[in-house]
């Protein structure tokens, strides 16, 4: 899925934050457009934002990107804090990241810290240090969309049908988000039970625990993408995982082959 690749030129980065104390106060902004695009990182909290006519849920670890012109505006719930990062953009940016929610994996939060921490300081050559990780950012989010639907969808690491509804809730929720920084308080949160509770029942019903479960998803799909021939590298980043020799560990433990091996046993080539 290639796009048309221009540098990116950052105009603006902002912090919003809302930490009021009393529990009636709404943010509430007027419907609003920028000629530039707009890209809005939930650091904390949540806002429910509107872009012309379609309506979204923006919470904590997730972003979007707001293409130049249209009009948005944004509310908070009532009596919630919240923070963000605001970046103001012009450049290209491909079509399947205009107006979605996109869960942020580690690699990205870096580069956004990274981008706020030289904006603060603005020594020499800032601008252009900013630019260069946007630019990264947007190709890193590309990448994690563009493995969130293979050519070839492997299969599920978990398939049947649960005794209890919070179980078979969890597994939907992983399988939907493993390619993000999801943990288990995260994921009790999503369930609607507590985190001991989850742990009991997830052990009880997939005889796994919560981080074996995420491990199975996430080397799931790297199979799917070692496949179709997706580089090593790309596979590493697009699942979840900053660390390369972390991810081989954990292929093997589930495989009990290397990606090598993986590819050997297919009848793939070896050398990429």
């Amino acid at each position: 899925m290639p796009f048309n690749f221009k540098p990116t030129l950052v105009r603006r980065i902002t912090y919003v934050i809302h930490k009021e104390k009393k529990s009636r106060d709404v943010i509430n902004t007027h419907a609003h457009y920028r000629y530039g695009h707009e890209f809005i990182y939930m650091d904390y909290g949540k806002i429910l934002l509107t872009i012309e006519n379609k309506k979204f849920t923006l919470s904590s670890g997730e972003c979007i990107f707001i293409h130049g012109g249209k009009k948005h505006s944004f509310v908070s719930e009532q009596g919630t804090h919240f923070d963000f990062l605001d970046i103001m953009f012009r450049g290209n940016i491909p079509d399947v990241l205009w107006g979605k929610t996109i869960s942020v994996n580690r690699n990205c939060v870096e580069l956004l810290e990274q981008m706020k921490e030289e904006n603060l300081q603005q020594m020499p050559y800032y601008n252009d240090i900013v630019a260069c990780c946007m630019t990264k950012l947007i190709v890193f989010l590309f990448r994690q969309i563009s493995a969130a639907v293979p050519n070839k969808t492997p299969d599920a690491p978990y398939r049947r049908e649960y005794k209890s509804e919070a179980v078979n809730k969890a597994i939907a929720v992983i399988a939907a988000n493993y390619t993000s920084p999801l943990t288990l308080k995260h994921l009790s949160r999503s369930v609607g039970i507590s985190i001991p509770h989850l742990r009991t029942l997830l052990k009880k019903e997939t005889g796994d625990n919560f981080s074996t479960i995420l491990h199975k998803h996430r080397i799931s799909a790297a199979k799917g993408l070692i496949k179709d021939e997706m580089p090593l590298q790309d596979v590493i980043t697009a699942i979840g995982y900053s660390s390369s020799s972390f991810f081989f560990k954990i292929f093997k433990r589930c495989t009990a082959m290397t990606p090598k091996e993986y590819l050997n046993s297919l009848g793939e080539p070896t050398e990429r």
